[in-house]
């Protein structure tokens, strides 16, 4: 089959355009969509030609993810594309040992299904440095399981682009729907369309609900897009401004002349979950609906609820009533948008991102973010997650280049992560602002002396790709012109992206950026940045994460992660901080603030942790959950006594593998150096476990990798 391909590839894939600009797209096909949409497939790549771009077509009766990879890296190397369109029945790349490239992923990858558990991702065609092995299990439909090698780099980086466009099941005729996709995509690419319409949904729960959080968005929106949001072509949207509030969102979905809509929400692949709870329209309401809730689960214990407020049963003896059920549902359809009504909606939105969970997982046969793009409106990119994502993630990351008209796929190439995906047509892009170069032209260029230039640039966007370029070719002192960059600039998006490339460098100026960013104009850089002491350890940061709490009260996520990361440090260290801190302090609620921090300082402490995790007679499932939650809430103060299990041959296997898996997550603690030195002895060691080998060669690389 792959000399078929191969042989196929060198006939076919040839520059089909005589005025190409940059390195050209493969479109993807699997021969039966090739065939039968075979009108709409050169309609939309004269589109692309037209652009200016070479098209590459190539087409097969794909088998496996590794063909169609081989084919994109033969034409990166030979011809240098810049991105693919995968169209139609392409394999699905279903990743484990990857979890760590994700923003939140951590499900357990031994005790669920591969088919649940391993992560739909397309990095694995777009991103060829990364290493993977197949794993010995049969296909399930377009599914193909892999696993991340040990010795593969540990981050992404991505070499092309690529965006998905995938028939929805319970449209109908494959084949009918992408054919229309293609023709519509063709159309949208002779339009002048400028990126001016604009519009934010902030679901119940996002941010915690915090105000401080939600009004940045407009601040930051205004350095991007400077002078193009005065009116009403920006609206804000948030779940308590109205009792039907998914009416409102939805009028907004079907506004022809909306460019781009961004959904801040918690989601499935079935589901976008709008607002809480409908308000009731009565006390009794609320009564019956607890008592109905208590029922479904337990009549005797609603019973003896409703005899304890003085109720009758029948406050809840219908619960389960035909009558009851339809209702309840009915209710619930008003707090969000579910598969089946995307039909009706028809999203307009030219662009939709899901900043949400599981809203683009591209392994079902219909799934959110799929039904919006081929559905009969005019939305064309929805750019979503196939797996649970963080809450304390940036959706506007280099958004700006959008608005100089940069194609969506290289815009996505610099933001990806392990789950997010382009889903439709990755060669979209909005009419550029003003007139000037080719923001196109400009991205694709790879010379570091242009870049240099550029770092000054008028245009914050521009000096982000260029601090991004440099980063990227190992440029000389680019930590110190990163460091200067956040302690100088005035546009939060220009510091807040030197602080997340210094993450990936993690050297002395890292963590002088991190002190300086709990008190950063920008809710998001603080928030991160408390994150991020908890993740490094330096009691040097313990004070700052004090007067964070402290002085940042209506900040509700950057409390949040305040909390979570003191208990990261040691217990007596931060104990003294906070009374040192305290001390000779006088103001209102003083007491109140003291305690709640040592609360949470000596609440579960790191050496009953330790001591649960080292207890052979704790339950295994326990002491697997225990190790398992080091990965996200790190404990620096126990690394010791975690190694020295890790070394003991008489400890459970299992649990020695748990904690080597953990403790690769501590790419910026303060203990990085003492683990990476315990295993490359226990690697050096004639007597290592063959089965242990693996887990500590992925977690020497990867704490090994600086960036």
């Amino acid at each position: 089959m792959k000399k078929r391909i191969l042989t196929f590839l060198l006939f076919c894939a040839g520059c089909l355009c005589g005025r190409a600009q940059g390195g050209g797209v493969a479109l993807i096909i699997d021969d039966v969509t090739s065939t039968r949409c075979k009108e709409a497939v050169s309609q939309y790549t004269k589109a692309i030609e037209n652009d200016g771009l070479c098209v590459y077509l190539c087409t097969a009766a794909w088998q496996n993810p590794d063909e169609v990879r081989s084919t994109l890296h033969d034409l990166y190397k030979k011809h240098g594309i810049e991105g693919a369109v995968l169209i139609g029945d392409i394999p699905i790349p279903m990743v484990m040992k990857a979890q760590y490239m994700t923003s939140a992923y951590k499900m357990d990858e031994r005790k669920y299904p591969l088919e649940e558990v391993a992560v739909p991702s397309d990095r694995f065609y777009d991103d060829f440095d990364l290493t993977f092995n197949h794993l010995d299990a049969p296909p399930q439909g377009l599914m193909h399981f892999y696993e991340l090698a040990p010795e593969s780099l540990p981050y992404i980086e991505c070499d092309i682009y690529t965006g998905r466009i995938k028939a929805q099941s319970s449209y109908g005729d494959p084949y009918a729907q992408i054919s229309a996709y293609l023709l519509k995509a063709a159309a949208a690419h002779a339009e002048n369309n400028p990126f001016d319409e604009f519009c934010s949904f902030t679901g119940h729960g996002s941010y915690s609900g915090c105000l401080t959080a939600w009004r940045a968005e407009r601040d930051i929106l205004d350095e991007q897009f400077p002078g193009i949001f005065t009116g009403h072509n920006a609206r804000f949207l948030r779940y308590s401004m109205d009792e039907d509030i998914k009416d409102i969102a939805i009028k907004e979905l079907r506004r022809p002349d909306l460019d781009f809509m961004v959904f801040h929400e918690h989601g499935d692949w079935h589901r976008m979950y709008l607002s809480g709870d409908v308000k009731p329209e009565s006390p009794e309401e609320v009564v019956a609906a607890r008592l109905r809730r208590t029922a479904s689960s337990s009549l005797d214990k609603a019973r003896e609820q409703a005899e304890g407020w003085g109720f009758e049963s029948t406050w809840y003896d219908n619960w389960n009533s035909p009558e009851r059920i339809a209702a309840d549902s009915l209710q619930d359809l008003r707090t969000g948008i579910i598969l089946q009504e995307v039909d009706n909606i028809a999203p307009d939105a030219r662009m939709v991102v899901f900043d949400a969970c599981y809203n683009g997982d591209f392994r079902h046969d219909d799934f959110i973010a799929g039904k919006f793009v081929m559905g009969s409106g005019k939305c064309l990119v929805g750019f979503a997650n196939s797996v649970n994502v963080l809450q304390d993630k940036s959706a506007f990351d280099l958004l700006g280049l959008l608005g100089h008209g940069a194609r969506v796929g290289l815009w996505a190439q610099h933001v990806n992560i392990l789950e997010s995906h382009i889903i439709g047509d990755p060669t979209f892009r909005f009419s550029p602002a003003a007139a000037g170069d080719d923001v196109n032209v400009i991205l694709t260029n790879k010379d570091t002396a242009f870049w240099a230039s550029r770092m000054d640039d008028d245009d914050p966007e521009i000096q982000n790709m260029a601090a991004i370029r440099l980063f990227e070719a190992d440029y000389p002192g680019i930590s110190d012109m990163l460091r200067n960059k956040f302690e100088t600039s005035p546009y939060a998006i220009v510091r807040y992206n030197a602080m997340t490339l210094l993450e990936r460098l993690d050297d002395a100026n890292y963590r002088a950026v991190l002190k300086a960013a709990v008190t950063d104009g920008f809710e998001f850089i603080r928030r991160i940045a408390v994150n991020r002491m908890g993740k490094c350890g330096d009691e040097e940061f313990i004070p700052c994460l004090i007067d964070a709490y402290v002085c940042d009260r209506n900040s509700a996520r950057v409390v949040f992660n305040v909390l979570n990361a003191l208990p990261s440090f040691d217990a007596a260290a931060a104990e003294t901080a906070v009374n040192n801190y305290f001390e000779g302090k006088d103001y209102y609620n003083l007491e109140k603030d003291r305690r709640a921090l040592l609360d949470v300082i000596t609440k579960d402490t790191a050496a009953e942790r330790i001591k649960s995790i080292s207890d052979p007679d704790e339950k295994p499932g326990w002491r697997k959950a225990y190790v398992q939650s080091l990965r996200n809430n790190p404990l620096h103060q126990i690394t010791p006594q975690l190694l020295d299990i890790v070394k003991d041959s008489a400890q459970d296997m299992m649990l020695r593998t748990f904690i080597v898996e953990a403790l690769a997550w501590y790419e910026l603690s303060y203990t990085k150096p003492s683990i990476i030195s315990a295993f490359k002895d226990m690697l050096s060691n004639a007597d290592c476990p063959e089965e242990l080998k693996p887990a500590l060669t992925g977690a020497i690389v990867r704490l090994s990798t600086v960036k």
